[in-house]
């Protein structure tokens, strides 16, 4: 066999035949590399992060030997995934998010979060291979077909970002979809891994158990048989039995994956079951890892159906709604409400489906299918609900919690006064009936969603007076730094924003938008070399966002550096072919490099997608009147400075049209670009001068000529001396006319 460059593995688990990938080369297929750690990522195990956890829990005290401060920058990572490792890793950042009991916890994770997780895993994983495996390793990752979501996601981003050199990736999948899939089949090669022998079996050895033990993972048929042999009471007393023994562990990662699994099939499925399950799925639920909290709850469903308890059943079916809400599944999320409603005349179950259906119907729906005034009908019920609670003081939190939700309403149904006005109203509330220690989490929240509807009312200076307050309160939430830089540059407080920026990314997981908005403000203030390399981090952590792309490109061509450029440009239009500001850019490319006519298809392509890009318009302009139609560019130019008015646009529209003859339109032109670009150059009142001589206005081309002339050094003469000369010399005044002429020949 031949030796071949490093390459992540796929490799087809044994016994599957379905979307394998495809057969290698004919010959002998390679090898997978025999890796130095294996992890299974079955999700019964533990939970979301049943792989990433089992290799953090393997990396992380390697590491913290020899380089304490690279796991201490991803302590957030280490603790959500591998939360055993927590006694033994600086504390992460303590929010109000975290720190919340499960009565205050008003604010959720993003979705997105299972994305920046992985990336700083990815990265101490990177940091771990090139310290202790500076010869290369490789990891397996086994069960990916039974993995959550979230650990799929981890091995793709460790697919995409690990260079196989360092760490090379075995992953074992028979299913090629979803973004693993997609990763596996542009990163990874089909691999068959040596056949690993397998521990001999005691002839007496209790199968059943076996089957117990693997947390109902084996594969094993012979096993499964034994298993599904036992008598009913005897399998549930076992798994009553397993649980129990890995509750005796205090591993909490288990309390997500096989404690549940054991607890609802053990003897007391309805009730240990039960609540394993809401433990479970309320953090997941809170750890943002919604689609193990989706699943959990319809098993807590279906579990508890029927029972003589209906509130546990009226929890798990509100969770289901809100997970698919989260997810981006909102659709099939109304009919978990509508059952809700149907079922039961409770009024918290009524006014929680109310609040999530006015969510659905403002802010989780495709924007298509949004509609703000069912949005604003379901938040009025919710207000109406809770304004009548019999708890005073949740009647006030509640109350104050929908004022805040009608508040989002209002703000995206364009109304942000009456948006401040519902804010502020609640703010009084909370800060009126509940004591200085109460509900810190909300109040924090609230004063978050003031500030920014301050901000876009365009009040900077109160948005910013609420922004340093929620700081104050929570002073290591990244996302509020984040918030704040933006406000602090649009206020003109630049070294401020790029502070906020900074602690921002310290104190959160890898997220492109920090990189990306700090590159922008940062080309702004002329650094370059920073603006490219934030960008260089923000394509990195997402490769698939577009106007990363488009910016890069920019600085890029700005820079001169036309082939990475050009790459980066090919890039975008596969994601996003219609990209009006990548098709012009492509044009510049194709105009630079002698094609002009597939730049100027290009540029009609930019304009076809975006008829108000007037740098597309103008750029286009110039080709044509390269080409020799002044007719066409001044048409183009028409357009431009219809949309972005500018003098040095007016400048070649006035080029065109003397080329036409049109002098008075192009004297016009010229008296705004005269005016406007006073430190110009002078060949402006030369190609003025030459438009009023055409018209008649002898003064005028005169005095325009005699000022260009002026503008020239002792020693150094107009390129349009001679012309000016021969049509007016005899009327220039005499240091006018001595600059006119031509140097003599040097010899």
């Amino acid at each position: 066999m031949t030796s071949s460059a490093p390459a992540h593995c796929w490799v087809r688990p044994p016994g599957h035949a379905s979307q394998a990938p495809a057969a290698p080369p004919a010959g002998e297929p390679p090898i997978a590399p025999a890796p130095h750690l294996e992890v299974r990522c079955h999700r019964r195990l533990r939970g979301p992060y049943t792989g990433a956890g089992a290799l953090l829990r393997s990396v992380v005290p390697e590491l913290l030997a020899v380089e304490a401060d690279l796991v201490a920058a991803r302590s957030i990572e280490v603790v959500t995934m591998a939360p055993e490792l927590a006694p033994m890793v600086p504390a992460p950042p303590q929010t109000l998010t975290n720190l919340a009991g499960p009565a205050e916890r008003t604010r959720l994770y993003p979705v997105a979060r299972t994305l920046r997780l992985s990336q700083g895993a990815a990265e101490l994983l990177m940091d771990w291979a090139r310290l202790l495996h500076p010869g290369g390793v490789a990891i397996a990752f086994a069960d990916l077909d039974d993995a959550d979501p979230a650990d799929r996601e981890f091995v793709s981003v460790l697919l995409r970002r690990c260079d196989p050199n360092v760490l090379t990736v075995v992953a074992e999948a028979d299913s090629a979809e979803g973004p693993l899939g997609r990763a596996l089949a542009r990163f990874a090669r089909p691999v068959t891994r040596k056949p690993q022998a397998q521990p001999d079996r005691p002839a007496d050895a209790d199968l059943a158990q076996l089957f117990i033990d693997s947390d109902g993972t084996s594969k094993d048929p012979a096993i499964r048989r034994a298993y599904d042999g036992l008598p009913a009471g005897q399998r549930a007393s076992r798994h009553t039995a397993r649980a129990e023994a890995l509750a005796a562990l205090g591993e909490p990662s288990l309390r997500l994956g096989a404690i549940p699994y054991h607890r609802e099939h053990g003897i007391d499925p309805v009730g240990a079951g039960r609540e394993a399950l809401i433990a479970a799925c309320d953090d997941c639920f809170d750890l943002g890892c919604y689609e193990a909290a989706l699943e959990l709850a319809l098993r807590g469903r279906e579990l508890v159906a029927g029972a003589e308890q209906p509130e546990p059943y009226w929890g798990f079916t509100h969770k289901a709604g809100a997970c698919l809400s989260y997810l981006e599944r909102g659709s099939l999320g109304f009919a978990y409400f509508d059952e809700l409603r149907r079922i039961t005349a409770d009024p918290d179950v009524h006014m929680n489906s109310c609040y999530m259906m006015a969510m659905l119907h403002t802010r989780h729906l495709p924007p298509g299918d949004r509609d703000e005034f069912r949005a604003l009908e379901w938040v009025n019920t919710a207000i109406a609900i809770a304004d009548r609670h019999p708890d005073p003081r949740q009647r006030v939190f509640l109350g104050a919690f929908m004022r805040n939700a009608r508040a989002l309403v209002e703000l995206r149904r364009g109304d942000p006064e009456r948006s401040l006005a519902l804010v502020n109203e609640a703010i009084a509330m909370t800060d009126a009936d509940l004591g200085p220690d109460e509900q810190l989490l909300h109040r924090s929240v609230l004063l978050y969603n003031r500030a920014q509807i301050l901000n876009a009312l365009g009040d900077h200076a109160a948005s910013l007076r609420d922004y340093d307050v929620v700081i104050g309160r929570d002073p290591e939430y990244g996302d509020y730094y984040f918030e704040r830089a933006g406000v602090r540059r649009a206020a003109g407080r630049y070294d401020e924003a790029l502070a906020d920026y900074a602690t921002a990314i310290r104190l959160s997981p890898p997220f492109h938008e920090a990189h990306y908005n700090r590159a922008d403000l940062l080309r702004e203030l002329g650094d370059d070399d920073g603006a490219l390399r934030d960008l260089d981090y923000a394509v990195v952590l997402d490769p698939d966002h577009v106007d990363s792309l488009v910016n890069r490109v920019d600085l890029l061509l700005e820079r001169g550096e036309t082939e990475r450029a050009r790459a980066d440009v090919d890039a975008g239009l596969e994601l996003d072919p219609g990209n009006a500001n990548l098709l012009s850019a492509r044009g510049a490319l194709l105009a630079d490099s002698g094609d002009t006519d597939a730049a100027y298809a290009s540029y009609t392509a930019a304009l076809s997608a975006d008829p108000a890009f007037a740098a597309a318009w103008a750029n286009r302009a110039v080709l044509s009147y390269s080409a020799g139609r002044p007719a066409d560019a001044v048409a183009d130019l028409d357009h431009a400075i219809g949309l972005a008015d500018d003098p040095w646009l007016r400048v070649n529209r006035a080029i065109a049209l003397q080329d036409l003859d049109e002098h008075r339109r192009a004297a016009a032109d010229l008296d705004v670009a005269v005016a406007a670009l006073d430190d110009g150059d002078p060949d402006l009142l030369y190609r003025r001068g030459v438009s009023r001589h055409a018209l008649g206005d002898l003064d005028g081309a005169i005095a325009d000529w005699s000022a260009h002339l002026r503008a020239y050094d002792p020693g150094s003469v107009s390129p349009h001396a001679d012309q000016i000369r021969l049509t007016v010399g005899g009327l220039l005044t005499g240091d006018v006319v001595a600059r006119a002429e031509l140097p003599e020949r040097v010899s």
